[in-house]
């Protein structure tokens, strides 16, 4: 696969001219995406980019912030706090083997210029196709050429570039320009010490859509890009394009953290459950999981992105109260005394049979030692992924759930309903957020 291939692959790549199921997972990623979006801004992550987004780019009214006030702002602005907010909850969708997020960069960037660019949501949805699959092989292309393990944002750039450009009809030359600076110009984002030192830096997210649809604005105006990893990789996993789409093997997240601690999040739900296990009662719990799970080893964590980023702390709040939602990030949630206790009697192991399944598989077991009894989970994977997927139910349930109250109930029948519709406008997606709902 060489860049060449990508911008081909990036002007005609069409939601209309594959299998069923592949336009399905897209479309189901856009309402995830959407609702993350929306839900992000409740957090001061989201708040202060959006201020900064509207303070210093006054003025234009390209695109509109998901915040339920129908603010307009240029493109590059709404995607910077758009896709900011996407990420901000850790609750949007991810791809296993890329370890990352390919729609919070790529949907906001997309929805940003399709309303800039009054397309359809037909348009819209080629250009999340284009962009999501590029990203992804971007991804991959990157971490098997680069010895530094690096997040969504890093390689999320190119897909946002992809989308963009495709919604503002670039031609190749211009296009191959835009590929190649967004991945020259994408934030490095060294995520491993984002999470042994969580901040609101996270995976880049907002950062990388802003490089890329920036990028995609620059080569438009004769700025040239020195190249891509396409051309430089021979990893044959990006080789594919058309044949296999990576939107179908992502996976939803239901709980707001790291995915590595998903696994743990639902063995714990379903044990406590099933054994009816009496919080009070607790006198350790063990989790054996991956390598990279166990860097996620905050138990008193002091900020909502310190909560996203611990193991220990989403397993307490399961085993105390049979969930791990967004309102468990709240800081009156995190200093409940009964789980900062029961958090401090969690341990977090390496399963060597488990460490080998990852990044394919995301697993864990939990051991969970009462005044009663001991307790043991099986080996458990997380609902979402692609072998466990979420019931067309429960997505609408996450994703209204995420909305409210922001914007009314029924809102999420109406974006499903118009994302079958490619000929409507984009703009009639954006009504559920406008300041008339």
């Amino acid at each position: 696969m060489t860049t060449e291939d990508a911008v081909a692959f990036a002007h005609t790549g069409s939601h209309l001219e594959v299998p069923e199921t592949v336009t399905s997972h897209l479309r189901a990623r856009v309402l995830d995406t959407l609702a993350t979006v929306t839900a992000g801004y409740r957090l001061p992550t989201a708040d202060i980019v959006r201020t900064y987004a509207t303070h210093r780019f006054a003025g234009a009214d390209d695109a509109t912030l998901l915040d339920g006030t129908g603010t307009g702002v240029s493109l590059e602005a709404a995607t910077l706090a758009n896709a900011t907010a996407a990420n901000a909850l850790d609750i949007d969708d991810g791809h296993r083997e890329v370890k990352g997020h390919p729609a919070a960069v790529v949907v906001p960037a997309a929805l940003a210029a399709a309303e800039a660019a009054d397309a359809t949501v037909g348009r819209f949805l080629d250009a999340v196709l284009v962009g999501y699959e590029l990203a992804v092989r971007a991804g991959l292309a990157i971490h098997a050429t680069d010895d530094v393990y690096t997040g969504t944002g890093s390689w999320g750039a190119v897909g946002a570039a992809a989308a963009v450009g495709r919604l503002r009809g670039n031609t190749s030359e211009t296009l191959a320009h835009a590929l190649g600076t967004a991945e020259y110009h994408a934030p490095r984002t060294p995520i491993t010490r984002g999470v042994e030192q969580p901040g609101m830096t996270k995976d880049g997210i907002g950062w990388g859509a802003y490089a890329g649809t920036v990028a995609a604005l620059l080569a438009e105006r004769g700025f040239t890009g020195s190249g891509t990893v396409f051309d430089e990789s021979s990893v044959d996993v990006t080789d594919s394009l058309g044949d296999q789409f990576h939107v179908t093997e992502g996976y939803l997240k239901p709980y707001p953290c790291c995915r590595w601690a998903h696994p743990g999040v639902a063995a714990a739900i379903d044990l406590r459950e099933r054994a009816a296990i009496d919080p009070d009662t607790i006198e350790r719990v063990q989790v054996e999981t991956f390598v990279e799970a166990t860097t996620l080893d905050t138990h008193v964590p002091d900020s909502a992105e310190a909560a996203e980023y611990s193991y220990p702390y989403p397993v307490a709040v399961a085993l105390a109260r049979g969930r791990f939602t967004p309102t468990d990030l709240d800081a009156a949630e995190r200093s409940d005394p009964a789980v900062r206790s029961l958090a401090d009697r969690i341990d977090i192991a390496v399963d060597e049979s488990l460490d080998e399944r990852f990044p394919t598989e995301c697993l864990a077991r939990v051991t969970v030692e009462t005044t009663d009894g001991t307790y043991q989970s099986d080996v458990t994977r997380p609902p979402g992924a692609r072998e466990r997927p979420l019931t067309q139910g429960e997505r609408i349930e996450k994703a209204s759930r995420l909305l409210r109250p922001t914007v009314d109930e029924t809102a999420v029948e109406s974006i499903r309903e118009t994302l079958r519709a490619p000929d409507r406008p984009v703009r009639a997606l954006l009504a559920p957020w406008s300041e008339e709902s």
